[in-house]
């Protein structure tokens, strides 16, 4: 049987889904920070229990040379519970239409839409609040459009939120669980809610980051991010835990950084390779009870998402953990300094395969 690192690509595409929608259109590197940025967002319980509180918390930042208007992170805070199939754009799916779309989805009011009117009357505000079944009143659906929604939303880093007591339900083929999705924006500008045109794809997040004059910005400015949370009677799982930073081998401060010299080569390819890495801790690498092959059971894959706001890196992600061979080994990536002299930002962000995540970031100094 193959080792799982023929997964890792899988893997990775599956993280785009769970973070982000990468809005541009050109193809450099992920690795390649210049503009609005939102890297991860990590919860302090991947798998929670029925009636515990989640907080998430986001790793963002704004690399954009120009910036007439701040960035800032906002929360769409109404909970979608359950999804038809666990597709989060079924949270959207029109009210009305009979559950056709929508399935048993519940949409709980969590924050000030709620408290707006957004909601229906029944558990509006309330942290375990349920505005019903997708079929009567839909929050989503009675926010206005064309209105900046920014002062009204939560913002900053974090977000907390209660699963609600009957969260799990029964499931065809698996172990019962429960699924809530949070949305959020990076957005540097208005925050406005759309109409839902399917001519657009079924996919889309009618959430939109515009100027002023409601004119949609561009790429750049803006990112919308998906949150998954599993909800599980006993399972659990934490986050990866990461020891250190290393670079050239040894353990770096985290206050100091990485120093490098600046590239005097014609050709980048032709720089000093300075080799950058994490060191994750063993107990990270946890049983995953829902990979149970005829070999035996499998246990988590993690890997490592690297960025930067100068130089280049050879690879955007590595993997760090096999799911039965556990630790990789040369697991390093390499960094070619800049040209010029400068200081910017490296980051490295850790993902096990159920969502579990944490993250580094220090400064970079190029001489």
């Amino acid at each position: 049987m193959r080792s799982s690192r023929a997964y890792l690509g899988v893997a990775l595409l599956l993280l785009g889904a769970f973070v982000v929608f990468a809005c541009g259109g050109d193809f450099d590197p992920a690795s390649k920070v210049d503009s609005v940025r939102l890297f991860a967002v990590k919860a302090d319980k991947p798998y929670a229990r029925p009636g515990e509180s989640v907080t998430l918390e986001a790793l963002f930042t704004d690399a954009r040379k120009d910036k007439p208007r701040a960035a800032k992170l906002y929360w769409i805070p109404v909970l979608c519970l359950n999804p038809k199939d666990d597709l989060y754009y079924l949270c959207f799916a029109p009210p009305g239409d009979g559950g056709r779309q929508a399935g048993n989805t519940r949409l709980v009011p969590v924050g000030p839409l709620a408290d707006a009117g957004a909601a229906a009357e029944a558990g509006a505000g309330a942290p375990g609040g349920d505005a019903g079944a997708f079929g009567g009143s839909n929050p989503f659906a009675n926010i206005p459009t064309g209105v900046d929604l920014a002062p009204f939303l939560p913002q900053g880093p974090t977000f907390t939120f209660r699963i609600p007591d009957d969260a799990v339900k029964e499931r065809e083929g698996s172990e019962p669980y429960g699924l809530a999705i949070v949305f959020n924006i990076l957005c540097a500008g208005r925050v406005e809610f759309a109409s839902r045109d399917l001519s657009g794809g079924a996919q889309q997040v009618p959430v939109l980051c515009t100027d002023e004059n409601g004119v949609k910005l561009s790429p750049s400015d803006y990112v919308i991010g998906i949150s998954r949370v599993y909800a599980y009677a006993t399972r659990v799982n934490t986050n990866p835990v990461i020891e250190a930073l290393t670079f050239e081998g040894k353990d770096v401060l985290p206050a100091q950084g990485i120093t490098v010299e600046h590239c005097t080569e014609a050709k980048q390819r032709d720089c000093k390779e300075n080799k950058i890495g994490a060191r994750i801790s063993d107990s990270s690498w946890e049983p995953n009870p829902s990979e149970v092959t005829r070999d035996g059971d499998l246990r988590e894959q993690i890997w490592i998402d690297w960025y930067s706001d100068i130089g280049k890196l050879d690879s955007d992600s590595r993997l760090l953990f096999d799911t039965r061979e556990g630790r990789v080994p040369e697991s390093d990536v390499k960094y070619f300094a800049p040209k010029d002299p400068t200081d910017g930002t490296l980051w490295g962000v850790v993902h096990d395969n159920r969502g579990g995540a944490a993250w580094i970031f220090i400064p970079l100094h190029v001489r």
